[in-house]
């Protein structure tokens, strides 16, 4: 691929919660998923909203999200 040419990735949102979850964090911050995933900020800011959605994390500030801890029946892939 050349410079400029964007490509589209998709990912299992209920997975990266579980990861999320897993990585003995009690918050997470933007930068630091966007890092992690070598993803833009914005992107990264798009994910953790979603996983607010979906019950894996809540909006602690304006830059970290707590991480809720899933019971045992929901760490498995």
């Amino acid at each position: 691929m050349g410079a400029g040419v964007r490509s589209k990735v998709s990912l299992n949102l209920e997975v990266l919660g579980i990861i999320v979850a897993n990585m003995n964090r009690n918050y997470i911050t933007v930068r630091e998923l966007s890092r992690r995933l070598a993803i833009s900020t914005r992107t990264a800011g798009r994910i953790l909203r979603s996983l607010e959605g979906m019950g894996y994390v809540e909006r602690y500030s304006n830059r970290a999200y707590r991480v809720i801890r899933p019971t045992p029946d929901q760490t498995a892939f």
